[in-house]
């Protein structure tokens, strides 16, 4: 996976030759192959392209979800099958399009996911480990919010396909069939624009719709000038690629989404359950397929609807239960706190009960898998603190005192 930090890159690029220690020699041939118009989806594939794409990993949908619970990943089966099904397809696609050569206008064009969930319900992991890890394709993961439109202050769009470029290492054919992940996507609505410019007070917003706009004809396929590095100089490099083939998943949690669609009507009626677990302002709330299918809500919370259209298939997230928690907190955050200390030579005991009482305090704070390991650090810290500021070889004891949590340092004897 790769996370890039555009103020980790100072480039400032003159010439070419600048270019070329970035990206290596092909740098200088991204978009101008002779084998096909500058930046055309259909040029035909070089053959260590084509030997790199036939060495991936190809698993079966259902391959793919035992991949993605061997690396951790618990809960959500729906969600799981949905998502696994859809980059199964991403890369068959893929390989009928550059390995056996079939044309593109007899193929169905890419997929794109909007995953909607609470936060903390693994909606990013998802995806961060499914594309990179199970497919080893390309794959960069950005927050969105930092992004204008062209021409003011903030990331130009067209830099998300400069992330997926440095993700394949400056190889243009590999970033064509790789992976883009936008996180936070749900703050492009037009109500949250922080964008600063000359003349603020006026209506145009250039952090919300003018970056939605932007992103319509990236997901239904465009060729696109990329800087190959991260600036606002007009003569940098800006060779051609086309985003016919990468596949966009956008991750948001949505927040209030869900009083829209109850005052347009939905999650009202006898019997039927309003998917919301603390009230009408909860955080952790579960949407059906009618609820986020509805274009008409993601136009009240402020998408344009022509963008929603974009997507092949939006996937509802629920908020995980105590028992998906507890086996996340087991096996993800107590391990890694574990190796942590033992590091240190020092054990951690938690016992059972402790356990269970983590789950349901993150459970009342619908923080999800996320707030599990802020609660543990917070019960963990007196003893912690003790633990690392004296001798190794001891030990960190968790246990219920009441209805409290209580951590204690033992000493180990003899060690």
């Amino acid at each position: 996976m790769t996370r890039i930090d555009s103020g980790a890159f100072e480039f400032e690029h003159d010439d070419e030759s600048a270019i070329e220690d970035d990206f290596g020699d092909e740098a200088l041939d991204l978009g101008r192959s002779d084998q096909g118009p500058p930046g055309s989806p259909d040029a035909p594939p070089s053959p260590a392209f084509r030997e790199w794409l036939a060495g991936l990993p190809f698993p079966t949908p259902k391959e793919i979800v035992g991949a993605l619970r061997q690396h951790g990943y618990r809960g959500q089966d729906a969600a799981v099958k949905s998502v696994s099904l859809a980059a199964h397809r991403h890369l068959r696609r893929a390989r009928h399009l550059y390995l056996d050569g079939v044309p593109r206008r007899s193929l169905p064009p890419k997929q794109n996911l909007l995953l909607i969930g609470p936060t903390g319900c693994g909606k990013t992991f998802l995806a961060e480990t499914l594309f990179e890890r199970v497919l080893e394709i390309p794959t960069t993961t950005v927050d969105i919010t930092a992004f204008s439109e062209s021409g003011y202050i903030g990331e130009d769009v067209n830099t998300l396909v400069t992330r997926l470029l440095f993700a394949s290492e400056g190889d243009i054919e590999k970033t064509r069939v790789g992976m883009i992940c936008i996180d936070e996507f749900d703050k492009l609505a037009s109500s949250s624009n922080r964008a600063v410019f000359a003349g603020q007070g006026t209506t145009k917003d250039v952090s919300g719709f003018g970056v939605q706009r932007e992103l319509l004809k990236m997901f239904d396929g465009a060729t696109i000038p990329v800087p190959t590095h991260f600036s606002h100089e007009s003569y940098s490099s800006k060779p051609l690629a086309p985003t016919h083939d990468i596949a966009f998943v956008c991750c948001g949690a949505f927040s209030g989404l869900k009083s829209i669609s109850q005052a347009k009507g939905f999650g009202i009626g006898f019997g039927r359950d309003d998917g919301v677990i603390g009230g009408s302002e909860s955080i952790a709330v579960l949407y059906d397929q009618e609820e986020v299918e509805n274009v008409v809500h993601f136009q009240e919370y402020g998408f344009l609807p022509e963008l929603i259209g974009r997507f092949t298939r939006i996937v509802p997230f629920a908020p995980l239960d105590e028992k998906t928690l507890l086996t996340i907190l087991e096996d993800n955050v107590l391990a890694g706190v574990r190796k942590e200390l033992e590091l240190g030579k020092i054990e951690l005991v938690v016992e059972d009960d402790v356990a269970k009482k983590v789950v349901r305090e993150a459970i009342e704070k619908e923080t999800g898998a996320r707030g599990l390991r802020a609660r543990l650090s917070m019960h963990l810290e007196e003893a912690l603190f003790e633990a690392f500021s004296g001798k190794p070889g001891s030990t960190v004891v968790l246990e219920l005192d009441g209805d409290s949590i209580r951590s204690r340092l033992v000493s180990r004897k003899g060690r």
